[in-house]
């Protein structure tokens, strides 16, 4: 009898997290799917990175904000670059106050694929966001002057 209660449990919590899995499914879509959406974002250093002196940095989360036709926010880099004088203040970065020259969301698998070209003042910048069905995303930015940089984090709603 107890094997039948445990058996009825367990099923009991699959449909329980199925449903939560869809309902979340859905709600990543509806964001990804608006063209208004912010990414809660942190830097990934590349292995190649020379860090003088020894020590971490830690790269505090920052937000970008995509809608519809434009990208904003300001994202850390550290890296081999081209560029002799970045937008951002306090060191190299991506300050993004641009018009998204084309962009294109597709579906791949469980994901959403989201590329974009933007041209940053200085330099052309090949974007591509991957975002999975429970909001974690991962974020390659590609430049004809820097280095790839990589960041994660998570999708929001835009504010």
């Amino acid at each position: 009898m107890s094997v039948d209660a445990m058996a009825q449990t367990r099923a009991q919590r699959r449909a329980i997290q199925e449903q939560r899995d869809s309902a979340l499914k859905a709600e990543v879509a509806q964001i990804v799917e608006s063209g208004n959406f912010s990414l809660a974002l942190v830097f990934v250093p590349a292995r190649d990175v020379n860090l003088s002196g020894g020590t971490s940095i830690t790269y505090d989360r920052r937000t970008i904000t995509i809608r519809n036709d434009s990208i904003f926010g300001e994202l850390p880099f550290v890296g081999r670059s081209t560029v002799s004088v970045y937008q951002s203040t306090g060191g190299g970065g991506f300050v993004f106050e641009d018009p998204i020259q084309t962009g294109e969301v597709k579906r791949r698998n469980r994901n959403f694929l989201v590329s974009l070209l933007v041209n940053h003042p200085g330099e052309s910048l090949n974007i591509t966001i991957e975002i999975g069905f429970t909001g974690e995303a991962s974020m390659v930015v590609r430049s004809n002057r820097r280095a790839n940089a990589r960041y994660i984090g998570v999708l929001q709603p835009a504010r």
